[in-house]
């Protein structure tokens, strides 16, 4: 079931960051070696010790995915939020070392105090941060409190827009009270599709200078595109790349049942 898949993912991404240690490590050995092998003259085109050993790596590792897939092959469902494809960029991610967060990383605070409220033209400032960042909330009854964002750095981005047509119709209320939406907007354009639209259960902040999202590293490291996080108790809980503007309902519900489970 699901809690199994959970332990199986967690042993694999294990299995990666400790690959990735052990290279660093020989990596730095090598450096070392093809220092002194360069200053008798290296044959023009042959690799380096470092170089050939990185190459092994993808290979081992491509060959632990292959092995794995079966266990990591699954719908969005139940309790899980991501394709296969988005749990094995998201490994070969973590392997390689991109600079980017993860789930389970510090959610950085002040990124939200340039957000632009669509409604008000004003930024959050320090007051307002401490009224949507839950574990900053003054009443600790909210502090538990999960916030869900979704961002897209494409202005009046047509994927975005249809989902938030769609959530706004078929995610419950006490979901959206905890969801926002960040994109790169003016206040008055996201006023303008909201109000065309007839939707007013969801809040929008406005990103122009893309700073939050820089922050979140959720720009998009080929394309821009769409992601979805959840954020908890200071930390990045849910983190989904290139959400899937079709499957993006069914992520949302999903991400916050996996949440749930592991809290129960």
């Amino acid at each position: 079931g699901p809690p199994n898949r959970q332990k199986k993912k967690a042993d694999l991404m294990k299995k990666m960051q400790e690959a990735k240690k052990q290279r660093e490590m020989k990596e730095n050995e090598d450096e070392i070696q093809v220092r002194s092998t360069n200053t008798q003259g290296k044959a023009k085109g042959s690799l380096s010790a470092a170089e050939i050993k990185k190459q092994n790596d993808l290979k081992r590792f491509q060959e632990l995915l292959d092995s794995e897939s079966a266990t990591v092959n699954y719908d969005i469902n139940g309790s899980n939020y991501k394709t296969q494809q988005q749990e094995e960029e998201e490994m070969d991610a973590g392997y390689r070392g991109v600079d980017r967060i993860f789930e389970g990383d510090p959610a950085p605070v002040e990124a939200f105090q340039d957000l632009v409220h669509f409604a008000t033209g004003n930024a959050l400032g320090k007051n307002g941060v401490s009224r949507i960042v839950p574990w900053l909330n003054k009443s600790s009854s909210k502090q538990g409190d999960m916030l869900v964002v979704i961002t897209d750095p494409r202005e009046k981005s047509s994927e975005l827009r249809s989902v938030i047509k769609n959530i706004s119709q078929l995610i419950p209320a006490d979901v959206l009270s905890r969801l926002i939406v960040i994109n790169a907007d003016t206040a008055a354009e996201n006023r303008r599709f909201l109000s065309k639209n007839q939707i007013d259960n969801i809040t929008v902040y406005c990103d122009e200078k893309r700073e939050w999202m820089r922050e979140y590293t959720v720009l998009g490291e080929k394309r821009w595109a769409m992601n979805l996080m959840i954020l908890k108790n200071g930390r990045v809980e849910r983190l989904v790349r290139e959400l899937d503007v079709e499957l993006a309902t069914d992520v949302i519900k999903a991400s916050i049942a996996s949440i749930k489970m592991e809290n129960s």
